[in-house]
């Protein structure tokens, strides 16, 4: 069974939807948020959820446009939350305008969890273009964390990087930011990379795997195979992809269904007892 965290445009809130095979998606809640922001700008965008070794979810959020930090809580369950915190991940960079859509995963050769995000610092001359990189900051108890570094920098503005466990290492997908928000521009369109380790080096970038005027990828194991979901962020709606080895990838957007109006997904593999939970507490 599998659980997919967004937000939506009405609400920048943490909203939950389930799927029995990972293309039909059914809104948990009726669509509203399970949990709001209460710290910070109060917000929730691009909430992004995983399950630590131990068995507890945890959630990372953007704290709004402009901040130093990123919101953090924990749960047992995806529905009962302790309180929230800010991680002021970059309250140390000098220059830093922005911490956007941060995600976690295990390292298992390291027997840590690196927390990415990107930010944007400000240009030597003022420039009001936004020049992200993919920063980083590693935990083991999500309470303390090592100081903010560079995570990934291709030599050009890039978002919302995710990271799963691949057989050959770790598989990376991330948005190329260069470009302009509109029809018709280049790039601003999702490529995928493979690293022997945790931390790199993501060195044997690909060609472009979606069409531009996309961001947010999430990665998931269905079948054997990857399945990225992505977000057509300009013309509202969810488009997909299919890999047998994430590198080959096949629209398959027709074949899913999504939940009405979501942005910027991440999904999760559960157990039956998890999900039969969720939708009989709030289906």
């Amino acid at each position: 069974m599998y659980v997919m965290s967004y937000f939506r445009t009405e609400a920048e809130a943490l909203h939950l939807a389930l799927s029995e095979d990972g293309f039909d998606w059914r809104p948990l809640n009726g669509n509203r948020p399970i949990l709001g922001g209460s710290v910070g700008t109060r917000t929730l965008r691009d909430p992004f959820v995983m399950r630590a070794q131990d068995g507890r979810f945890h959630l990372f959020a953007t704290n709004g446009w402009k901040a130093d930090s990123i919101v953090h809580a924990s749960s047992p369950d995806l529905l009962t939350w302790d309180e929230q915190t800010l991680v002021p991940v970059m309250a140390d960079v000098p220059g830093t305008r922005n911490c956007w859509a941060p995600e976690c995963f295990y390292d298992e050769e390291a027997g840590l969890y690196r927390v990415i995000w990107s930010s944007s610092l400000t240009e030597p001359n003022g420039a009001a273009d936004w020049n992200h990189r993919i920063w980083g900051t590693t935990t083991r108890d999500f309470v303390t964390y090592t100081p903010a570094a560079l995570f990934f920098d291709p030599d050009f503005s890039v978002i919302d990087a995710t990271v799963v466990r691949h057989p050959n290492g770790y598989l990376m997908a991330f948005k190329d930011e260069r470009g302009e928000n509109r029809i018709g521009t280049e790039r601003k369109y999702i490529h995928v990379c493979i690293a022997p380790n945790g931390d790199g080096p993501w060195t044997e970038i690909s060609e472009p795997v979606t069409t531009s005027l996309t961001e947010g990828p999430t990665l998931f194991r269905r079948d054997g195979r990857w399945v990225m979901l992505f977000d057509h962020f300009m013309e509202d709606f969810f488009g997909a992809m299919e890999s047998p080895d994430g590198v080959r990838w096949e629209n398959i957007t027709e074949r899913v269904t999504f939940p009405p109006g979501p942005r910027h997904a991440s999904v999760l593999e559960v157990d039956e007892a998890v999900g039969r939970n969720l939708r009989e507490r709030a289906g």
